[in-house]
């Protein structure tokens, strides 16, 4: 009995809550009580066939700016670059909060750079910046470095070759090129045949991870998931997990042999991402955005985040020119005119010279358009996004997807059409794979210097 009276209560709230407050939000579809808009949105990602489909449909019919309930919870999506600039990189501060899932959120503890807030994020992005830089991101140390892997990975193909045939599996080939190139830069290995596993292992733990979540563990509180579905907590919880603990195995090693006078750190001039980690521990024992648990969790976000995505693109990329041959042939002539008829690999110091390819890596972003939903975030403080009048707490996010089909921006959005970039050069600007403000991808630069210079060989 008491338990229906708390249900009718809590019920009751919702609704209230939900048909008082969706008058101040912009428009949207018609919510239902509970559930939201999840059927519509189901219907419409069906019917569509995709998500950014979907989401466009809502642009047209209500606006760059409109509403959708998920559940009980309002989240306003931004669909254009002006007001999405003008709340996130205008009023960043406002907007540097996530929403995070609680079972994300109780699993980190505030560790990370992906699900975390507050100071030891903002101390980690920080740092990781400074350190990424440090170690030649975006310059002639990690170029030297993405070529390396690019000499290697080009060898192993040609030793594959039989009768002067190789047999590709491209999207194999990028995963494996882009992992051994964070892999590399995080503790300072790359995969080979003799630590290929290790690869394939990692893969099969996100892979297995992935598969696990459901809308329902990501936005279920804690407690309830902890006592009333144990078996279900317990897997959710093992799962990531295990993903943290494999890519921190090589860390946690180091530690312990540093500990015991086994591995020598050079302060000074770091090794890799972890040497660096362990150095600023060492000067900061007292601060907890330096401890083991901190790494461990920055370790998974920047594999997670940056090796995937990146893998997608060139992968989407290849696809999309193999299909466009026309495009292959320019792309070629004005590559090999920069390196002298190919006798000199390309630089990203060539960058300046090869507007063509720069157009094409940009349609190749713009069509293949990884992040689509960049992750809820929240407002601090009332604000007022579009001339609608936000309250503290409403969560909002940049439909990226959306934008990068909005054919009042993009003509013929359907068309890969690289020569779109270098008829208005005032698209690049609204072009923001990597998300924007203050919670934008950490790993830019590197993903921009990888597609430069990966694309160039395998595209």
């Amino acid at each position: 009995m008491i338990f229906i009276l708390l249900f009718t209560v809590f019920f009751g709230y919702l609704l209230f809550r939900q048909y008082t407050g969706s008058g101040k939000l912009p428009p949207g579809p018609l919510a239902l009580p509970i559930i939201g808009n999840i059927p519509q949105l189901a219907y419409y990602i069906w019917r569509e066939k995709g998500i950014v489909p979907a989401f466009d449909l809502f642009r047209k019919k209500y606006g760059n700016v409109f509403t959708l309930w998920v559940g009980p919870f309002p989240h306003v999506s931004i669909c254009d670059y002006n007001t999405n600039q003008e709340v996130f990189v205008k009023n960043g501060n406002r907007y540097k909060n996530r929403l995070l899932p609680p079972i994300f959120d109780h699993l980190s503890e505030g560790h990370g750079l992906v699900f975390s807030n507050g100071e030891i994020w903002a101390e980690m992005r920080r740092f990781t910046l400074l350190t990424l830089r440090n170690m030649g991101v975006g310059r002639d140390v990690m170029e030297e470095k993405i070529m390396e892997e690019l000499d290697a990975r080009c060898e192993d193909l040609n030793l594959q070759a039989v009768d002067g045939i190789t047999i590709v599996n491209t999207s194999e080939l990028f995963n494996v090129t882009v992992g051994s190139i964070i892999n590399s830069m995080l503790v300072g290995k790359r995969f080979d045949e003799h630590n290929m596993h290790e690869f394939n292992r990692l893969q099969q733990l996100v892979h297995d991870s992935g598969e696990v979540f459901t809308p329902f563990d990501l936005t279920t509180p804690v407690w309830i998931l902890k006592y009333f579905f144990p078996k279900r907590y317990r897997l959710v919880m093992d799962s990531m997990l295990a993903v943290n603990e494999y890519v921190a195995r090589e860390a946690k090693q180091r530690f312990e042999d540093l500990k015991n006078g086994l591995y020598e750190l050079d302060r000074e001039n770091p090794n890799d991402f972890v040497d660096a980690f362990l150095a600023k521990m060492e000067k900061n024992e007292d601060n907890p955005a330096y401890s083991m648990k901190s790494l461990e969790f920055v370790l998974a976000d920047l594999w997670s985040a940056g090796q995937d995505t990146t893998s997608t693109t060139l992968t989407s990329g290849f696809n999309k020119l193999v299909n466009n041959p026309e495009v292959i042939k320019k792309v070629r002539e004005e590559l090999l005119k920069v390196t002298d008829n190919g006798s000199r690999p390309l630089s990203l110091k060539d960058k300046t010279r090869t507007p063509y390819f720069n157009a094409t890596l940009a349609e190749i972003q713009r069509c293949a358009s990884i992040g689509n939903v960049s992750l809820w975030k929240t407002s601090e403080g009332k604000t007022t996004v579009n001339g609608y009048e936000l309250g503290d707490g409403v969560i909002l996010t940049s439909q990226l997807g959306a934008l990068h089909i909005n054919e009042n921006v993009f003509e013929n959005p359907e068309k890969f059409h690289p020569e779109r970039f270098i008829e208005n050069e005032k698209l690049l600007h609204q072009l923001i794979p990597f998300g924007i403000g203050k919670r934008s991808c950490i790993g830019e630069n590197l993903a921009r210097s990888e597609l430069y210079l990966v694309k160039s060989l395998f595209g």
